[in-house]
Protein backbone atom coordinates (compact mmCIF):
# COMPACT_ATOMS: atom_id res chain seq x y z
CA UNK A 1 0.00 0.00 0.00
CA UNK A 2 1.33 3.60 -0.69
CA UNK A 3 0.43 6.92 -0.19
CA UNK A 4 0.17 9.56 -2.81
CA UNK A 5 0.47 13.66 -2.58
CA UNK A 6 -0.59 15.96 -4.88
CA UNK A 7 -0.02 19.30 -5.77
CA UNK A 8 -2.40 20.39 -7.07
CA UNK A 9 -2.29 23.80 -9.60
CA UNK A 10 -4.27 25.67 -12.29
CA UNK A 11 -1.91 24.00 -15.02
CA UNK A 12 0.17 21.55 -13.72
CA UNK A 13 -0.49 18.74 -10.97
CA UNK A 14 2.89 16.94 -8.94
CA UNK A 15 2.01 13.40 -7.72
CA UNK A 16 4.80 12.12 -5.11
CA UNK A 17 4.70 8.57 -3.69
CA UNK A 18 5.74 7.28 -0.62
CA UNK A 19 5.57 3.14 -0.30
CA UNK A 20 7.29 2.80 2.63
CA UNK A 21 5.53 5.45 4.35
CA UNK A 22 8.44 6.71 5.68
CA UNK A 23 10.11 8.40 2.45
CA UNK A 24 8.92 10.62 -0.20
CA UNK A 25 9.89 10.37 -3.73
CA UNK A 26 8.86 12.33 -6.52
CA UNK A 27 7.00 10.67 -9.13
CA UNK A 28 5.35 12.81 -11.99
CA UNK A 29 4.11 16.11 -13.62
CA UNK A 30 0.62 16.01 -15.27
CA UNK A 31 -1.34 18.80 -17.17
CA UNK A 32 -4.60 19.84 -15.19
CA UNK A 33 -6.54 18.81 -18.02
CA UNK A 34 -10.18 17.30 -18.66
CA UNK A 35 -8.29 13.65 -18.15
CA UNK A 36 -6.57 14.47 -14.89
CA UNK A 37 -8.06 13.22 -12.33
CA UNK A 38 -8.51 9.87 -14.14
CA UNK A 39 -4.49 9.93 -14.69
CA UNK A 40 -4.44 10.55 -10.76
CA UNK A 41 -7.26 7.29 -9.83
CA UNK A 42 -5.00 5.40 -12.24
CA UNK A 43 -1.84 6.23 -10.74
CA UNK A 44 -3.57 4.95 -7.19
CA UNK A 45 -4.96 2.28 -8.43
CA UNK A 46 -1.41 0.65 -9.74
CA UNK A 47 0.15 1.63 -6.71
CA UNK A 48 -2.46 0.47 -4.35
CA UNK A 49 -2.91 3.31 -3.01
CA UNK A 50 -4.38 3.87 0.50
CA UNK A 51 -4.38 7.17 0.79
CA UNK A 52 -4.62 10.45 -1.16
CA UNK A 53 -2.18 13.82 0.95
CA UNK A 54 -3.58 16.88 -1.24
CA UNK A 55 -1.64 20.11 -0.39
CA UNK A 56 -3.52 23.58 -0.15
CA UNK A 57 -2.22 26.65 -0.02
CA UNK A 58 -2.32 28.12 3.52
CA UNK A 59 -2.81 31.85 1.71
CA UNK A 60 -6.37 30.02 0.18
CA UNK A 61 -7.79 29.17 3.79
CA UNK A 62 -11.11 30.82 4.00
CA UNK A 63 -11.19 32.14 0.75
CA UNK A 64 -12.83 30.98 -2.81
CA UNK A 65 -9.13 29.70 -3.78
CA UNK A 66 -9.95 26.82 -0.42
CA UNK A 67 -13.10 25.85 -2.28
CA UNK A 68 -11.08 24.89 -5.64
CA UNK A 69 -8.79 22.66 -3.48
CA UNK A 70 -11.61 21.04 -1.23
CA UNK A 71 -13.78 20.48 -4.58
CA UNK A 72 -10.70 18.52 -6.11
CA UNK A 73 -10.40 16.34 -2.89
CA UNK A 74 -13.78 15.06 -2.69
CA UNK A 75 -14.07 14.23 -6.90
CA UNK A 76 -10.95 12.16 -5.82
CA UNK A 77 -12.48 10.39 -2.93
CA UNK A 78 -15.21 9.79 -4.52
CA UNK A 79 -13.68 8.56 -7.95
CA UNK A 80 -11.04 6.61 -6.14
CA UNK A 81 -12.84 5.33 -2.83
CA UNK A 82 -9.97 6.53 -0.86
CA UNK A 83 -9.07 8.51 2.23
CA UNK A 84 -8.11 11.90 1.08
CA UNK A 85 -6.26 14.45 3.37
CA UNK A 86 -5.79 17.95 3.00
CA UNK A 87 -2.70 19.23 4.13
CA UNK A 88 -0.56 22.67 4.12
CA UNK A 89 1.49 22.97 0.92
CA UNK A 90 2.59 26.49 2.59
CA UNK A 91 6.30 27.11 0.94
CA UNK A 92 6.82 24.03 -1.10
CA UNK A 93 7.67 25.08 -4.17
CA UNK A 94 10.28 27.33 -2.76
CA UNK A 95 11.71 24.63 -0.81
CA UNK A 96 11.57 22.17 -3.74
CA UNK A 97 13.07 25.02 -6.05
CA UNK A 98 16.15 25.71 -3.71
CA UNK A 99 16.45 21.54 -2.39
CA UNK A 100 17.17 21.06 -7.39
CA UNK A 101 19.49 24.16 -6.86
CA UNK A 102 21.56 22.86 -4.31
CA UNK A 103 21.33 19.66 -6.40
CA UNK A 104 23.04 21.61 -8.93
CA UNK A 105 19.39 21.51 -11.22
CA UNK A 106 19.47 23.81 -14.28
CA UNK A 107 16.56 26.22 -13.74
CA UNK A 108 15.12 25.08 -17.24
CA UNK A 109 14.92 21.09 -16.13
CA UNK A 110 13.65 22.20 -12.51
CA UNK A 111 10.66 24.32 -13.75
CA UNK A 112 9.76 21.03 -15.91
CA UNK A 113 9.80 18.64 -12.41
CA UNK A 114 9.39 21.43 -9.95
CA UNK A 115 5.24 20.37 -9.05
CA UNK A 116 6.81 16.89 -8.27
CA UNK A 117 9.36 17.61 -6.26
CA UNK A 118 6.91 20.13 -4.47
CA UNK A 119 4.20 17.43 -4.11
CA UNK A 120 7.52 15.27 -1.85
CA UNK A 121 7.83 18.11 0.22
CA UNK A 122 4.07 17.89 0.92
CA UNK A 123 4.01 14.31 1.38
CA UNK A 124 7.51 14.47 3.62
CA UNK A 125 5.62 16.99 5.81
CA UNK A 126 2.71 14.62 6.28
CA UNK A 127 4.56 11.83 7.04
CA UNK A 128 6.80 13.60 9.69
CA UNK A 129 4.27 14.48 11.30
CA UNK A 130 2.44 11.04 11.22
CA UNK A 131 5.63 9.71 12.67
CA UNK A 132 6.21 12.16 15.14
CA UNK A 133 2.04 11.81 16.72
CA UNK A 134 2.36 8.01 16.48
CA UNK A 135 5.86 8.22 19.15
Amino acid sequence: MSIVAIDYGARRIGIAVSESGVLATPHSVLPNDGDALEKIAAIGRELDTELFVVGIARRATGTAGEERFRDFAERLRQKTCREVVLWDEALTTVEASERLRAAGRKRRDAERTIDMHAAAVILQSYLDERARRSS
